[in-house]
């Protein structure tokens, strides 16, 4: 969290101009960034708008309100990338929300316009060609042009963003960017891909903004609001840091009577109330002062829902089965460390972690296990491999080869020397995350295997996994279609600093995980010109993760479940989109004004309307 001494050493900053360093760099990389003139665009393309999809949302829905929510940890910083940026509230204030020049259909995974209104993709699938959309703007009203997709390049290449995985994939996965006019680029990919446009697709870097881009970067912008392309932005004057965030939606958005937007990003305001506990979540959310809350929860759904404002219908249960890439919740181990470098370790804390019994008791049998890092990508996603079962027997196998072959006194194993089978598992505080590592402590000490839990806040839990201090960590990656994505977690490069031992902070490989056969399967999939290539691959980097055990697989649901009062609306034919991992995350939902005022009122009289469990099974896979 922002403290005032760095508060003040932002505003002391002097000034800098970017502007020489970004054009030496070009000419430098002239072989990458290329200008070039309109009449040089190739003839005979076939361009496309993608506007045969079917529109998103719901002609019902109405502008204005504002929907209250709740977040357990207060963004570390405003930047989209560098130190400390890939947070959990990331995606509601940028990934959920900037445009890109194309995106995908959230229903037909189509490719859909965003901030270009055509592109044409080149015979060997490899650049794609882009027209941008004239009424394009940043929130501040400044139009998007060409030199904005330049610079995205340009600062995430830079070492001056402190961004590895962003260095390391802008500088890899593209040959070239051209500018042929202000509206008019192309992209140019390594290799072609599948779905070549959606690949190619950046998001712009606003270059009237990052002005100052320099070496104090990380510093400089930790507190700077970027303008948006998108529909919301955070609004400084409602914002109060380490207590409320709050978007505000932009005036005059230049995209809100296009096709597959006009419907979407209702609520005039969204505001973010920091409440770390749950249950206090769950008490604000009873009492009105939040609109929607999480019931995935079994303890939830089934028991603290049980309650008037339910019964009397102020407040509606809805479960919206859902087609979407399962997050690979579990427990992570730092390879790093000792004693967690021996496979035979992993292994056996596979077989001591009674993740069954949690689905199966605590959860009530309501989720699945989870065999695989990349689960529900469909047939991307390896159909055979189950994650191994507890069994303390084998677990104690495994362990007596690593050299665990005596027990004390407290029936934790140790070796010759005395060294206890004992790890650290760190979480973030919160009452639900605490029973299941609980739950898992109980169980583990059974295969003589002791698990000490480690709770922190938030933003302390985030910035020490990501340091890679960690012996063991509670963690679940967010996951996106349309491919499985192993690189990030699994690359070499991503685990140790070039040439030592010291674990590479800021980067996703948290498990400091390395293997020659992950990094060239998790290359193939970055460089596949086909799906069949994707697959092949995925199916052997599971493999390779199965046997190293970098991981304990834990659980995953094929839905989501949540209560919301009824003056919250969604679309009445579709309710939510298909692909979307939670109800607010495609923004088609809205504030019902006239609704909340009958609601109130009605809850004043003890009036009350029926009773509503609402089960939406359509995307249900079989």
């Amino acid at each position: 969290m922002v403290t005032a001494l760095s508060c003040a050493r932002m505003d002391e900053l002097e000034s800098y101009d970017s502007a020489p360093e970004i054009e030496a760099f070009y000419k430098k990389e002239k072989d990458f960034f290329t200008f070039a003139n309109p009449a040089d665009v190739p003839e005979g393309l076939q361009w496309q708008d993608g506007m045969d999809q079917p529109e998103v949302g719901d002609d019902q829905a109405k502008k204005g309100g504002v929907l209250n929510q709740a977040i357990q940890a207060f963004p570390p910083t405003y930047r989209t990338f560098g130190p400390n940026s890939n947070h959990s509230f990331r995606g509601e204030f940028h990934d959920n929300i900037e445009m890109g020049l194309v995106s995908l259909h959230p229903d037909t995974m189509q490719v859909i316009p965003g901030l270009a209104k055509q592109w044409a993709v080149s015979k060997d699938r490899q650049t794609v060609y882009f027209r941008l959309d004239p009424e394009a703007r940043y929130s501040d009203g400044v139009p998007v042009v060409a030199d904005d997709y330049l610079m995205t390049f340009y600062v995430y290449r830079s070492p001056y963003a402190n961004a590895p995985f962003y260095s390391q994939y802008y500088g890899t996965q593209y040959k070239n960017i051209t500018k042929y006019d202000d509206l008019t680029i192309s992209i140019t990919l390594a290799t072609a891909k599948p779905k070549t446009a959606y690949f190619a697709a950046l998001s712009p870097m606003p270059r009237h903004f990052l002005k100052e881009f320099g070496p104090d970067y990380p510093v400089r912008y930790q507190w700077r609001v970027k303008p948006t392309t998108g529909a919301y932005q955070i609004d400084e004057d409602k914002t109060r840091k380490g207590r409320v965030i709050v978007l505000k939606r932009v005036k005059d958005w230049w995209a809100k009577d296009r096709r597959y937007q006009k419907n979407r990003f209702n609520p005039d305001y969204i505001r973010y109330r920091l409440v770390r506990n749950s249950e206090k979540q769950f008490e604000l959310f009873r009492n009105g002062e939040m609109d929607l809350y999480s019931l995935n929860a079994p303890r939830f759904w089934n028991e603290k829902t049980e309650m008037d404002v339910v019964y009397k219908g102020y407040i509606k249960k809805a479960i919206f089965y859902n087609d979407y890439p399962r997050v690979p919740r579990g427990l992570y181990i730092n390879n790093s460390k000792p004693l967690l470098d021996d496979v035979n370790v992993r292994v056996g804390m596979q077989h001591a972690s009674n993740m069954q019994k949690l689905i199966d008791f605590d959860f009530r049998g309501d989720y699945r296990r989870t065999n695989i890092f990349c689960e529900g990508y469909g047939k991307f996603s390896e159909p055979n491999i189950r994650a191994r079962e507890f069994d303390p027997k084998k677990a104690r196998e495994f362990f007596a080869k690593a050299g665990f072959t005596q027990s004390g006194k407290d029936g934790i194993l140790k070796k010759k020397d005395g060294t206890r089978l004992s790890f650290a598992i760190s979480v973030a505080q919160d009452p639900q995350t605490n029973r299941i590592v609980l739950r898992l402590k109980e169980e583990a000490a059974k295969a003589g295997l002791e698990y000490q839990i480690e709770s922190l806040d938030g933003t302390g839990f985030f910035k020490k996994v990501m340091s890679k201090q960690h012996e063991i960590c509670f963690w679940g990656w967010g996951a996106g279609p349309p491919y499985p994505r192993y690189y990030q977690n699994f690359f070499s490069g991503n685990a140790y600093e070039q040439g030592s031992k010291t674990p590479k902070p800021n980067t996703n490989n948290i498990t400091v995980t390395v293997d020659p056969r992950l990094d060239e399967y998790s290359l193939a999939i970055r460089n596949a010109t086909t799906e069949q290539e994707i697959q092949e691959n995925a199916y052997a980097t599971e493999k390779v993760i199965h046997e190293l055990a970098p991981w304990v697989p834990g659980y995953h649901r094929n839905y989501y479940r949540f209560g919301y009062w009824r003056w919250l609306k969604f679309p009445e034919k579709s309710f939510n989109v298909r692909v979307s991992s939670e109800p607010y995350e495609a923004h088609v939902h809205w504030v019902d004004m006239k609704v909340k005022e009958e609601t109130l009122t009605a809850k004043r009289k003890g009036e009350v309307f029926p009773e509503s469990l609402e089960v939406y099974d359509q995307y249900l896979v079989k």
